[in-house]
């Protein structure tokens, strides 16, 4: 795994009572599960939460393996939702981790967990990300978690606070016996602070001193006749005592001197956004001091909501405006059904003025922000409109400062990635038979593959679903069904989704399994593919995936290097060519070129260190040959081929360059070849520390063949 935190980190997750700790988000949460005193913990890595994953990782062996918590390479979410068990009947703390599309994958477990209630303190810390800066599908927690009767912490964006909610979320969950979901944003995992610590408690049972004897409880067993009982309990018992721990212990927070006639209700990271909207509007600054004017009552919890502490704060108002994020609106919903029931007449706004859809970013709300501050304070109305009309013109300001719109900057591929090559023979195959494929790709680093310069991605519905997702398209459509996996999302879940059902239902498709020995999608992480679990200790069994197909029944499996393109089309056409219908495999094996580069380069560097021989090698593309038709980068879309201008003057448009970031992967001058295009593509290997009697040789070349630089033996600065 690529470890994310030193020494230093990790250290100060012992750090004490009143000490410093400085990290980021996902450190700081760590952390307050070991003041919580936690005994287990696992998940699924998927960011904004990868980083939690990692933090817990690299402390395995220095923190948490000594306190006795056990730690778990979670297959999946769902796996890691059926650790919670171990709080439903025993009084353990613990906490499991996955971003917030994995709520689906974890909904049957948990819905029993739930239902259940549990002992022991139980929180998921869920990788909230509406603003999908790292997530297909813009989605929100709140309504999946109310569904199932889960407590949901939002936390505003402050460092400090997020450690105290992650230790309250354990007493909040054993207070109501009930299951806490804790939202962690880009904004809090990502950001560095300062935080003041407190003292690490010790678990209960852990790994060290363990449960003696679990004693059965068939009366909370989640079937009839006991789950009507168990919904009755979770709704008039359990959520009602959260509603109290939630008000006893100042869990929402209000801001104000508390007699402002304008009240302003946000929840988790809106309320950073409001403030700093109002701060641009004259009306509050960026520490939290309000305008006398206004009152904000921050909702750190937003299920369940407290009735009587939203009437508290609404009815002494003139104007109350709700700033919730997303859809579906349940607060919004939940609050306009509390006033009527109240017969409280205060008027009341939300999503019919602040956008309804989307992030709310600084730029979407203080358009109706001013307004409604214009509105009901009228003897600001003419500064906070002013204020607001410099802030929007100053942005169409800077989007006139580019004469054209700024081409939008896709994902792409690392440079030498090896699931590049395998699009770009499917796609050059594709070029030259003028055979269409329909492709039925899944979730990860390969979903890209469905962008520019490929486009060949015809179906991305949900992780470990891509070949089941063409099931019935294979059977009503002449074209023949192509699907890719990775290896990691292949033992998420694509190996009981697709291949089970592939094999079962006769499905006549290609699969094309990436195998590049690590979950590489979330930032690099081990899965069953790799050997070893996150934790560094060996995984059980050999799982191996060849095997495993033949196991399954598959019969016609290949394996291929995607960087040799010969080999690779070969048998790409071979196992594609007309057969009885039937699942075909063809395992695409190279590792990692990331993961790779990360074991490569500190090597590298510590034999030039040493005087050891090292060779590296470099593509790079002849100037004067190159036409400049751009050709080669249609069907590659590498980071390091790019554009430089010819050295022929006759020349009207730009050539094709390599820049320093090429690993040598050779795949864009085996695309060249393939492809039929041309030869201006070279590969050279870069010699350092040579031998005496190479620097002989190759001085006597060049006096005979007066080209090219004459060899030192020193290493190139900056190679590698």
């Amino acid at each position: 795994m690529s470890h994310a935190f030193t020494d230093q980190d990790i250290q100060q997750l012992e750090h004490g009572e009143g000490q410093r700790l400085y990290g980021d988000g996902a450190l700081v949460v760590l952390k307050g599960m070991l003041e919580a005193g936690i005994s287990y913990f696992g998940g699924y890595p998927g960011s904004p939460t990868s980083n939690l994953i990692d933090a817990a990782a690299d402390a395995y062996d220095k923190v948490l393996k000594p306190r006795g918590i056990y730690m778990e390479s979670s297959a999946n979410e769902m796996s890691a939702a059926a650790m919670c068990t171990a709080s439903c009947y025993t009084p353990v703390r613990g906490a499991v981790t996955w971003k917030v599309l994995g709520n689906g994958v974890a909904t049957d477990v948990l819905d029993h967990v739930s239902q259940i209630g549990v002992e022991g303190g139980t929180v998921i810390v869920v990788g909230e990300d509406y603003g999908v800066s790292s997530t297909t599908v813009a989605q929100r927690t709140l309504p999946w978690a109310m569904k199932s009767g889960i407590v949901v912490i939002d936390p505003r964006a402050d460092q400090q606070l997020l450690l105290k909610l992650t230790r309250e979320s354990f007493e909040l969950s054993e207070a109501s016996n009930t299951v806490v979901a804790l939202l962690l944003r880009p904004q809090l995992s990502h950001a560095n602070a300062e935080v003041k610590t407190a003292n690490n408690a010790p678990s209960r049972y852990n790994t060290h001193d363990k449960i003696q004897f679990s004693v059965a409880e068939p009366h909370r067993y989640p079937l009839p006749p006991n789950t009507q009982r168990q919904e009755v309990e979770r709704y008039t018992d359990r959520l009602p005592r959260a509603e109290k721990y939630i008000l006893a212990n100042g869990l929402n927070e209000k801001f104000g001197q508390g007699n402002g006639k304008i009240g302003l209700i946000t929840h988790g990271t809106v309320f950073n956004t409001t403030l700093r909207v109002l701060s641009l509007l004259g009306l509050a600054d960026e520490r939290g001091t309000l305008d006398p004017a206004i009152d904000l009552l921050q909702l750190n919890v937003v299920n369940p909501l407290c009735p009587e502490q939203l009437v508290d704060f609404i009815s002494d108002k003139e104007q109350v405006l709700l700033i919730e994020e997303g859809q579906p609106d349940l607060i919004e919903k939940q609050l306009r059904s509390l006033l009527h029931e109240r017969d409280i007449k205060v008027p009341f706004t939300g999503h019919d003025l602040i956008p309804g859809v989307g992030e709310l970013v600084p730029g979407r709300l203080i358009g109706p922000l001013s307004e409604f501050m214009a509105q009901h304070l009228p003897e600001r109305a003419d500064e906070i409109k002013q204020r607001a009309a410099d802030k929007l013109q100053r942005q169409q300001m800077a989007a006139k400062l580019f004469p054209k719109p700024v081409t939008p900057r896709p994902p792409t591929f690392c440079t030498g990635c090896p699931e590049r090559p395998v699009f770009s023979q499917m796609k050059i195959n594709e070029m030259l038979t003028g055979n269409k494929d329909w492709h039925a790709t899944d979730v990860g680093c390969y979903g890209m593959a469905g962008l520019a310069p490929f486009n060949m991605a015809d179906s991305n519905m949900g992780m470990g679903g891509g070949l089941a997702a063409a099931t019935a398209l294979s059977a009503m459509s002449e074209q023949h069904n192509v699907s890719v996996v990775g290896d990691g999302t292949l033992w998420h879940s694509a190996m009981n989704t697709c291949v089970v059902n592939g094999i079962y239902n006769q499905q006549d498709a290609t699969y094309v399994v990436l195998d590049n020995k690590w979950t590489a999608m979330t930032g690099a992480h081990e899965n069953p593919n790799s050997g070893p679990q996150l934790t560094g200790e060996a995984g059980g069994g050999d799982l191996n995936i060849e095997r495993t197909f033949k196991a399954m029944g598959v019969k016609q499996i290949v394996k291929a290097n995607p960087y040799k393109f010969k080999d690779f089309q070969k048998k790409l056409k071979q196992i594609q060519e007309p057969k009885e219908p039937q699942l075909r495999v063809i395992i695409s094996e190279a590792e990692c070129q990331l993961q790779r580069q990360r074991t490569v380069k500190p090597l590298r560097r510590k034999m030039l260190a040493a005087g050891e021989r090292v060779e590296v090698e470099r593509l790079g593309v002849d100037n004067d040959v190159c036409v400049g038709d751009h050709a080669c980068m249609r069907v590659n879309g590498c980071p390091s081929l790019t554009l430089n201008e010819s050295n022929n003057t006759l020349k009207s448009t730009q050539v094709a360059a390599i820049d320093t970031n090429c690993v040598g992967c050779g795949v864009c001058g085996e695309i060249a070849h393939a492809a039929r295009l041309c030869p201006s593509f070279h590969k050279v290997t870069v010699s350092h520390n040579i031998g005496w009697y190479e620097k002989l040789w190759d001085n006597l070349k060049a006096l005979l063949i007066p080209v090219g630089v004459k060899a030192t033996g020193e290493a190139t600065e900056g190679v590698g």
